[in-house]
């Protein structure tokens, strides 16, 4: 089941403005889709195309991407006689799959490029992170594409309900209340709260409204990354899985900030590279505290605490309740029926992280702690730029809430701030100078 993505039209704008110069890379962590994106550009794009599975090639093929680079006629012919597939000079697309499990292959791309008869796009998982290309010479000529979780927008293409993702923006851009549709739309999202934006996932529920098969297919995906991290041989393994486990209880903490403290032993110098790896995989998306509010944020990122939320929010999901039947997730119970209470608001706080990474923006936030009694005095949950201005957005899990730090936050820093937002659980509205919008809308952030 293909669905439509917003990446596809980057992917399009790579065909025509840097290829045949530059290979196409699609980075992005496992099953969210990359290889059937490839696919789908081949299919509709290009006269003829071939796939090499660098997980299924066989020795005599990727033999060819060490011996048979002097004779680039050899070395076509030996693709489209193993692949029975004719290549047409600029109208075919050769199509790389996990990439990463062959270096080699990544290497020969710039003396393919140098040739222009063919395109190419690379697909990979932890591509840039592995041991294993550490002695090749990494291609200077990629173009590289992230391909992340299906937002809500995407998820809402998936449903057949486009409809719904118009009168969205049009609410947003003139600020004005949905009334009674906010109703059904925010039913919409707690059910892709629930699913979250893994193809494979959104796939299953599309075909079965079956949020147990959904849940088993995230639980197969939680363990192909527990795998990925149990062989990778970078950093070591039980340091990444041990952040990986923990993010559902550091995250169900008031202030979601990751403690390393909290996991037996750790000491800051042996995780730091754990959490680069699980960053740098696509599994997770780390905020950064931002000590001074100002539009260059990575100026001012001296500060090492850091929360670590889940890549994909449905995944969270399950991983809160990992190995256990989706009956037992209280998750499910309280998202369905609008019960989160504020340790739920994990949830909420997770998908608005999501959102803005697919939107484009590094993830921000900002906190203030008293020096002496270490009490924090001032937290928004995360900082945008939007117009050379800092734009703070304060995300309310629960129906009952205060905005005295966004109030604190105004005063301070009142002459670099742009737009104040507000995510609840309530419509659009406008008070004070402060935006209050759905939590869906945080797609038009």
């Amino acid at each position: 089941m293909e669905f439509k993505r917003k990446v596809y039209n980057k992917m399009i704008k790579w065909k025509n403005e840097y290829a045949p110069d530059y290979a196409l890379f699609l980075k992005g962590a496992r099953r969210v889709g990359k290889s059937t994106l490839a696919l789908r550009l081949g299919r509709e794009e290009y006269k003829s195309y071939i796939e090499i599975r660098f997980d299924k090639a066989p020795d005599e093929i990727k033999e060819l991407f060490i011996n048979s680079l002097e004779d680039l006629d050899y070395f076509f012919n030996k693709l489209q006689i193993f692949y029975k597939t004719r290549l047409y000079v600029r109208e075919s697309l050769i199509i790389l799959d996990e990439i990463q499990l062959f270096p080699a292959a990544r290497k020969a791309l710039k003396t393919l490029l140098e040739d222009k008869r063919y395109d190419y796009v690379e697909t990979g998982s932890l591509a840039s992170i592995t041991k294993k290309s550490k002695d090749i010479l990494i291609p200077s000529e990629e173009y590289t594409i992230e391909v992340l979780p299906m937002d809500f927008e995407e998820y809402m293409w998936a449903m057949n309900n486009d409809i719904t993702i118009d009168i969205i923006k049009e609410h947003y851009t003139n600020l004005r209340p949905l009334g009674k549709i906010n109703k059904d739309i925010m039913k919409s999202f707690r059910e892709y709260l629930l699913v979250g934006g893994m193809p494979q996932a959104v796939a299953e529920y599309v075909k079965s409204k079956d949020f147990g098969k959904v849940d088993f297919v995230k639980q197969n995906i939680l363990n192909l990354y527990e795998n990925d991290i149990e062989t990778q041989n970078e950093v070591n393994p039980v340091y990444v899985k041990n952040i990986f486990l923990h993010i559902p209880s550091e995250l169900s903490k008031h202030d979601k900030q990751f403690v390393l403290s909290h996991i037996e032993g750790a000491r800051r110098r042996e995780y730091k590279e754990p959490i680069r790896w699980l960053n740098d995989a696509m599994i997770v998306n780390i905020a950064e505290n931002v000590s001074d509010p100002s539009v260059a944020f990575n100026l001012s990122t001296t500060d090492p605490s850091f929360k670590c939320y889940m890549g994909d929010t449905g995944l969270l999901v399950s991983l809160a309740y990992k190995n256990k039947d989706y009956l037992e997730n209280e998750f499910y119970e309280a998202i369905l029926f609008d019960k989160l209470h504020i340790n739920e608001g994990m949830i909420i706080e997770n998908i608005v992280a999501q959102a803005l990474r697919a939107n484009g923006h590094n993830i921000y936030y900002y906190k203030k702690t008293d020096k002496e009694s270490k009490n924090t005095v001032m937290e928004i949950d995360f900082l945008i730029r939007h117009n050379n201005k800092v734009c703070p957005i304060e995300v309310k899990s629960t129906n009952n809430y205060t905005i005295s730090s966004l109030l604190k936050f105004k005063n301070i820093f009142n002459k670099k701030i742009g737009t104040l937002y507000v995510l609840h659980n309530g419509d659009i509205k406008v008070e004070d100078n402060i935006v209050y919008l759905p939590y869906y809308m945080s797609i038009c952030l």
